[in-house]
């Protein structure tokens, strides 16, 4: 068997890279070719067994270019996670609407308006209902992005003002600040509907816990709330495997954060040992199996 890892053209950071290379063995310790195969060159694709080109039987999509993964799912192509997967994961607005859905705890969330790359936010009314219903301090965050970045905490009508002139014409949610969370939380991953690490991550240095910002990792034995709640998300957003930052709430209640659809999970092997490769690998085959 063999299958696609299917990566952003214009993307080549080595910790990517890492990522990439794990799979790479996991999969043929496994008897899998898995090629790297990057975002430009499955455009150019025409999807017919030639001498010099092999249709894949399964794609890993690490990217989040859901068109082009709904590309290959017409083509009828397995592809992990889904099109459909990837586009709530990545659009933190889309994540609260299906969590809302679920009946999933979240921070509460108010969607910016939809604006136009020509307008901006150049009407700002709906910012006295966000500042009236959180008050301060609260979160706002871009629609798109990862690692803890474009996410911030807002003091003052005057910080907010600022964020949202400094994104443009970008989506925006504005979010309750869970105060007894700052600078902490858990990264639950998830495989085939079940956790097979976790990790808390704390941060004494900013409201946000990601490694990437300076936060620090231990391994954690979770509760079954916090298990729940990882999993409902994930079987919520229909996905295969995924990185699940879960909040602490009053008394440590579970809140769900956001879900990473292709999560970076080598810093997770280095904390617990566990190498999520190998989880996702052998889920994939089995599902391959199962659907053959």
């Amino acid at each position: 068997m063999n299958g696609w890892l299917v990566v952003n053209c214009f993307v080549n950071l080595q910790k990517f890279n890492e990522v990439y290379e794990m799979l790479k063995r996991s999969a043929s310790a496994l008897g899998v070719g898995l090629q790297v195969v990057t975002s430009d060159k499955v455009l150019c694709k025409n999807f017919k067994d030639s001498k010099d080109f092999k249709r894949p039987d399964f794609v890993l999509f690490w990217d989040k270019d859901v068109i082009l993964a709904r590309k290959l799912e017409m083509k009828g192509i397995p592809v992990f996670n889904s099109s459909k997967a990837i586009k709530i994961c990545d659009n933190k607005k889309l994540t609260a609407l299906c969590m809302e859905e679920y009946d999933i705890p979240m921070p509460r969330t108010i969607c910016a308006p939809m604006t136009f790359e020509a307008f901006g936010y150049n009407n700002l009314s709906f910012l006295d209902y966000v500042i009236e219903t959180f008050s301060f301090p609260f979160v706002i965050k871009e629609a798109y992005g990862s690692f803890g970045q474009q996410v911030y905490l807002v003091e003052s009508p005057d910080e907010a003002k600022e964020v949202i002139a400094k994104a443009g014409h970008k989506e925006l949610l504005f979010q309750e600040f869970i105060s007894a969370s700052r600078g902490k939380d858990i990264r639950i991953n998830v495989v085939g509907g079940k956790v097979v690490a976790s990790m808390f991550r704390f941060n004494n240095h900013d409201f946000r816990s990601n490694i990437t910002n300076g936060g620090k990792m231990e391994k954690i034995e979770i509760t079954k709330a916090e298990e729940t709640i990882a999993l409902r998300a994930c079987a919520a957003a229909g996905l295969d495997f995924a990185g699940v930052d879960v909040l602490f709430g009053p008394n440590n209640t579970p809140i769900l954060c956001e879900i990473n659809s292709n999560p970076h999970f080598k810093t997770t092997l280095e904390c617990t040992g566990i190498d999520m490769s190998k989880h996702i690998i052998d889920h994939v085959m089995t599902k391959l199996t199962l659907a053959a």
